[in-house]
């Protein structure tokens, strides 16, 4: 059993991934996630009929996101993993909506758009997106759509909420598909399928993923 968390947002996602499923629960939190995660987290497994022992691996959404909601994420579960020695599945967070989208729309390559800061928007290309694990081409940087300008998009899709600042480039593309953050059914799909290819690290390699501004590729294939 698999506990999944994401805390990139104002609220606290949790789930528990199992041979029955995946069972879900949202706190709205608001960001206060370091006063209330412990003891949501331990009155989700009490409401399930789960305790910590039942347990056999943790995963989190990775970011980019939220700076506190993810040092708050990592921290738990960097406690948790050592205290009960459980390995540990940090998922980017790109790649869950990546996922989400996907399989909502069929599609293998997605280009997601995840809002920074005024115009700027974290980008990452995807392909795979119709399979258990998508697949980063390059690597996930700062972007502006004057960035992308002159490349080539035609063979691939957009989503997540930083999809408003491309409105001009969106005719170019295969489309804008309506999933905007992550869901932490699609990040325990990920983990499950990193757990069995032994993509984990232990608790003191736990670590957010923070995209860093770079000078952008001048076009993709």
């Amino acid at each position: 059993m698999i506990l999944g968390l994401d805390t990139t947002g104002r609220d606290l996602k949790l789930g528990l991934s199992s041979e029955g499923g995946v069972r879900r629960r949202l706190f709205s939190n608001d960001l206060r996630h370091s006063r209330q995660i412990l003891p949501q987290i331990l009155q989700f497994l009490e409401e399930e009929g789960e305790d910590l022992k039942s347990l056999q691996a943790l995963a989190f959404s990775q970011g980019p996101g939220s700076f506190t909601g993810l040092r708050i994420a990592v921290g738990v579960i960097q406690g948790l993993a050592y205290g009960l020695n459980l390995p540990v599945i940090p998922v980017p967070t790109m790649a869950i909506v990546a996922q989400a989208a996907g399989q909502q729309a069929g599609v293998a390559r997605v280009l997601i758009a995840m809002h920074a800061r005024e115009e700027e928007f974290y980008g990452a290309f995807y392909e795979g997106c119709d399979d258990l694990i998508p697949r980063l081409i390059g690597q996930a940087q700062v972007y502006t759509a004057e960035m992308l300008a002159n490349h080539d998009l035609a063979s691939w899709s957009l989503a997540g909420d930083g999809v408003f600042l491309m409105e001009e480039q969106a005719d170019q593309t295969q489309g804008v598909i309506d999933i905007t953050s992550p869901d932490v059914q699609n990040l325990l799909q990920i983990a499950e399928a990193m757990l069995a290819a032994g993509e984990v690290v232990s608790a003191l390699e736990a670590a957010p993923l923070y995209v860093r501004e770079t000078v952008a590729q001048k076009s993709r294939q």
